[in-house]
């Protein structure tokens, strides 16, 4: 038998990369079923909202039908929304922070509104220990990571340390 020893250090990587990993493929899956179906849970919708808030440990959820509300859900895990910049441009400053961003998806559409910004970009914390960056912009409206150089001085200008 192979045994594998793994130190704290290694183990908190891998819990980090997979809480990372996980938020990233909530939003992209979500994302990818609002291009090929108007449909969640089994109801017909016409638009997907999310909401991020600052200081937060989920993302929110809901899906509309006209005026009314058809369903809303949650994604909650490990990490907490510590920054989100509109419109940001990597510059030696960040704009102020926004307590909370929302996007508007609608269905089998390659488009998305991010209310009053263009693009915004998210610092989270996981597992209180380690800083992800993401960026989401209207070209793509996508969850995209933001290289470790550049996430670890944002969080710097940011002052989350």
């Amino acid at each position: 038998m192979v045994t594998l020893y793994l130190s704290a250090e290694q183990i908190q990587k891998v819990k980090d990369k997979t809480v990372k990993e996980s938020l990233l493929s909530e939003i992209q899956s979500r994302y990818s079923r609002n291009l090929w179906s108007s449909s969640f849970a089994g109801e017909i919708y016409d638009t997907m909202h999310i909401k991020l808030e600052n200081n937060s440990n989920k993302i929110d959820f809901e899906y509309t039908y006209g005026d009314k509300s058809n369903r809303e859900d949650s994604f909650i895990d490990m990490f907490e929304i510590k920054y989100i910049a509109p419109n940001y441009k990597f510059v030696w400053s960040l704009p102020t922070t926004l307590n909370e961003a929302k996007l508007e998806y609608n269905p089998y559409k390659i488009w998305c509104k991010i209310w009053d910004n263009e693009n915004i970009v998210i610092i989270t914390r996981v597992n209180d220990h380690k800083n992800y960056c993401f960026e989401i912009n209207q070209k793509n409206c996508r969850m995209i990571e933001v290289s470790a150089d550049k996430c670890e001085t944002m969080a710097h200008l940011a002052s989350i340390e």
